[in-house]
């Protein structure tokens, strides 16, 4: 399998950006933009997790390339259809960077499951305003259910 075609089964294995009515299918009233919100940090999870997974199952010539190109899907496919915000992907760069630190600190140094990334997750949606506390745990299911990070690794040991 090229770079390409493996970033395009990682593109096609992360859930798509979160819908309002989705969020109702958790019981999580939100408004467009508020989804919007949340489909950003969904994202940056999926992408903590997909690219983690890169750099522990692909050799260390082909991780650029097939970063690149899932990060280029995402921009044409997703981003630039308004989906995950008004921000442009240049600035939604800075975001993933902070995300990624956070997480992999989490897991690095303190040993943090995928569930207990989950529920980072979730807090930092709580701590921005984005959910009610009362929303948090129906938000950490839709998490769990919307971040397989397993399911990254598994599709790259198969490509490899």
């Amino acid at each position: 399998m090229t770079p390409t075609e493996a970033a395009a089964a990682l593109f096609n294995a992360m859930p798509q950006p979160i819908t309002v009515s989705q969020l109702e299918e958790y019981g999580i009233e939100a408004s467009d933009s508020t989804a919007k919100r949340m489909a950003r940090e969904v994202l940056s999870l999926n992408l903590y997790w997909a690219l983690a997974a890169i750099d522990a199952h692909i050799p260390t010539t082909y991780r650029s390339a097939i970063k690149d190109a899932l990060c280029e899907s995402i921009q044409q496919e997703w981003w630039a259809s308004g989906r995950l915000g008004d921000d442009t992907w240049n600035e939604y760069q800075s975001e993933l960077i902070e995300r990624r630190e956070q997480y992999a600190h989490l897991v690095d140094q303190e040993g943090i499951s995928h569930m207990g990334i989950c529920a980072e997750a979730a807090s930092l949606m709580e701590d921005q305003g984005i959910i009610s506390s009362a929303e948090r745990d129906k938000l950490l299911v839709l998490l769990i259910d919307y971040a397989p990070a397993s399911e990254y690794g598994r599709l790259l040991d198969e490509v490899g």
